[in-house]
């Protein structure tokens, strides 16, 4: 039933999982935390695509986004905790089957809010920097045709963007660091770590980038798929609140991956430091 196999005496499990087969080993175990604990998986599913659904109404909107991005990072925190601190297949599986809403709520809400604001506070300093660039740079004035806000919007945007895809290989690095807070001050501060000389330098090595790479293509390859799939059958057939609930659930299933995948990043990280010491 479980393809994770024991062979050390003593073993922790994210080692035996980074191995052998580290990418497959990810899926493998992140498919354990779904299927394990179908009350759980069912609940947390529901309350996110509930929470989602109600931030589609205009009155309620900024309330719901907000609960609804600090409970799916609660989520995550929290597998990705189960993960990294259990030793042994065995203790990750009966820590999954004793996983209730109530255990996630309580050990996680905290550095989950603080990481959300901090993300918030981070996108809005690239909003301000965005704007500011098109205000310095004159692109960006009354009266401009269409396709010259186009050429503003690009000349600005396609550095920017740039910077964020370059930020967004150390991301899993800081989401690790983020599951281990251990409440809002330092949930909030270590979303600013995505900065840190530090982390860069740890990160600057063969075997984080060849994980990061791989999983993040397989796993975004599939989110772009099932979402191009969904919306022409949601086009095709006006079932579009049947298409977005199946579209959260992939996103559900998608954060499970991330949560194990950031902290197997992590621990690709701390082996090679290890290593090199």
């Amino acid at each position: 039933m479980h393809n994770i196999t024991i062979e050390n005496s003593n073993p922790r499990l994210i080692d035996e999982a980074l191995l052998n087969e580290p990418i497959k080993n990810t899926f493998r175990l992140s498919w354990e935390f779904i299927t394990l604990n179908k009350k759980f998986t069912l609940m947390a599913m529901g309350i996110f695509t509930l929470l989602h659904l109600l931030g589609t109404i205009p009155a309620l909107a900024v309330i719901f986004m907000v609960i609804s991005g600090v409970f799916g990072l609660a989520i995550q925190i929290y597998i990705g905790r189960v993960f990294y601190q259990t030793q042994t297949i065995q203790s990750y599986i009966k820590e999954i089957e004793e996983s209730t809403i109530e255990k996630l709520s309580n050990r996680t809400f905290a550095p989950a809010f603080g990481a959300y604001m901090g993300w918030i506070v981070l996108l809005l300093a690239f909003v301000f920097l965005f704007s500011t660039l098109l205000g310095m740079t004159g692109l960006m004035n009354e009266g401009m045709s269409e396709n010259d806000l186009v050429t503003a919007m690009f000349t600005v945007a396609f550095p920017i963007l740039t910077a964020l895809l370059i930020l967004s290989y150390v991301q899993p690095l800081v989401h690790a660091n983020i599951t281990l807070s251990k409440d809002f001050k330092e949930g909030f501060r270590t979303v600013f770590s995505i900065f840190s000389i530090k982390l860069w330098r740890s990160a600057w090595n063969k075997s984080y980038f060849n994980y990061v790479a791989i999983l993040g293509t397989i796993t975004l390859s599939i989110m772009l798929v099932i979402f191009l799939l969904l919306e022409t059958i949601g086009s095709t057939t006006g079932l579009s609140l049947l298409t977005t609930i199946i579209l959260l659930g992939s996103i559900y299933i998608f954060m499970v991956v991330m949560a194990v995948g950031s902290m197997m990043a992590k621990r690709v990280v701390e082996q090679r430091l290890m290593q090199t010491s």
